[in-house]
């Protein structure tokens, strides 16, 4: 009787392991695409950020494409973020006048800014969009 055990206990050993090869990779790949998604996630909610800081810039009186510009590219900089293109809309704030929206678009691709590049294995979005609205602001008057 003790014989049988120990015989049992050895063929079970083989198919744990046959077990942990073949669940390993699938619980692997589960933990990494949450990884890529909460990255995803983060960095669609720092270019909202990002494009929030420009929308206020570009509602302010003294703004200027430039200016706005500037402070986006700032705030990615500091995001660890490049190669975003970003749009002004109207183009020439300072030409907006009080009560106009003004829109800032930033569009990065996410295959420069992804985390662990897992596009093959999972359904990831080619790029990421951040948009921001606010109105324009009334100017000091002296």
């Amino acid at each position: 009787m003790i014989l049988r055990t120990r015989h049992r206990k050895r063929h079970r050993r083989g198919i744990e392991s046959i077990e942990v090869m073949v669940a390993l990779p699938l619980v692997l790949l589960v933990l990494y695409g949450g990884f890529e998604y909460g990255w995803m996630v983060l960095r669609s909610v720092q270019l909202d950020h990002a494009a929030r800081v420009g929308a206020r810039e570009a509602s302010l009186d003294s703004a200027s494409a430039g200016t706005v510009d500037t402070m986006v590219q700032s705030v990615l900089t500091s995001a660890g973020i490049s190669g975003a293109v970003v749009e002004i809309s109207p183009t020439d704030p300072s030409g907006a006048v009080m009560g106009d929206v003004v829109t800032v678009s930033i569009d990065v691709d996410y295959g420069q800014v992804q985390l662990l590049g897992l596009s093959s294995f999972m359904p990831l979005p080619d790029s990421l969009h951040g948009e921001a609205s606010m109105i324009k602001e009334p100017g000091l008057s002296p």
